[in-house]
């Protein structure tokens, strides 16, 4: 390796190492100063950005964003909470499982954080140690991003591998391997730490009145009434998942368009942006959600992030590739 090339991935890294401690769209912005050193001082010609990327992650985020608007992401996370507590001895692992399967579904993590204080407060009342299912619970939902079909992560993966890796050999690889994780995890956390009757100092921190008794931790708020359009606009979201999975499966099932060789199936990343786009529209319609929230949502802000952050990294990652490809 001679010194420019050494030099060239110093700035590749560089560029990570700021971006990785500024966070969220920090991480983009520094991507895309990566890419600014390589091409302007190093001259190494720019690829181009990853556009099919940030459009299915865009087209996600806004029949998301929009299915927040209308409440649907409230009654998902309603829905969860009953699951949750249902099950309060095997809350460790059905936690996590609960978890997964709801971030599968939505593509994001905002299903998992309202889930948070009720892992806690079902896992406490029960003598169990609440870092034990919040710990995999969190682990779990990352996991479940990495296997969803609606996911920015699926969509980085879609648009790389496309045709020549489907979405659904993409999530028969990923969904059990994740699953199987998250599982294996649960199983372990489960005897992580003493349990609570057998912790001295934590006994002793209760009698103290330091840390709340499990009797006490029981929230009597009551939760905010769940508009009448939420669960449409859920069934909907959902809706477009199956569709996008099930053109995944069977490639007829996509329009025919002119190829190369006649007429071919309608490509994934395409197909996603417009079933997502359209189930977006679908929920401002039949909901009657207000337009002006959608871009306002957590699920929207995260996207933005998200897309910013793919931007500049991903573009950072094909010089990288092309620096490798060098060696």
């Amino acid at each position: 390796m001679n010194i420019g090339l050494a030099l060239e991935f110093a700035v590749v890294l560089a560029a990570i190492f700021f971006g990785a401690r500024t966070g969220g769209v920090g991480l983009g912005l520094w991507g895309a100063v990566g890419v600014f050193v390589l091409t302007v001082v190093f001259g190494l010609p720019p690829t181009s950005p990853p556009i099919d990327v940030l459009l299915i992650i865009l087209a996600v985020v806004m029949a998301a964003a929009t299915m927040e608007a209308a409440g649907g992401i409230t009654f998902l996370v309603r829905i969860a909470e009953r699951i949750i507590r249902r099950y309060p001895k095997r809350i460790t692992i059905v936690a996590p499982l609960v978890c997964y399967l709801f971030t599968l579904g939505a593509g994001t993590g905002h299903v998992f954080y309202p889930l948070l204080p009720v892992i806690y407060e079902v896992a406490y009342e029960h003598n169990i140690r609440p870092e034990r299912p919040i710990a995999i619970s969190t682990i779990a939902s990352q996991q479940a991003i990495t296997a969803s079909p609606v996911s920015a992560a699926m969509a980085v993966m879609i648009a790389l591998f496309s045709p020549e890796i489907s979405l659904i050999q993409i999530m028969l690889i990923a969904v059990p391997a994740t699953v199987t994780g998250v599982i294996v995890a649960a199983l372990v956390q489960m005897r992580v730490g003493k349990e609570l009757q057998d912790d001295a100092e934590y006994l002793q921190r209760v009698q103290s009145g330091v840390a709340p008794s499990p009797r006490s931790v029981r929230a009597d708020t009551v939760a905010p009434a769940i508009p009448s359009t939420a669960r449409l606009s859920a069934l909907l979201f959902l809706a477009g998942v199956a569709l996008v999975v099930l053109a995944g499966a069977f490639p007829q099932l996509r329009p025919q368009v002119p190829g190369e060789n006649g007429l071919v199936p309608l490509n994934m990343p395409l197909t996603i942006q417009i079933v997502m786009l359209s189930i977006g529209a679908m929920i401002l319609w039949l909901t009657k959600a207000p337009v002006s929230e959608t871009p306002r949502t957590n699920t929207a802000q995260a996207g933005l992030t998200a897309v910013v952050g793919i931007f500049g990294l991903a573009w950072l990652g094909t010089h990288l590739f092309k620096l490798t490809k060098m060696l």
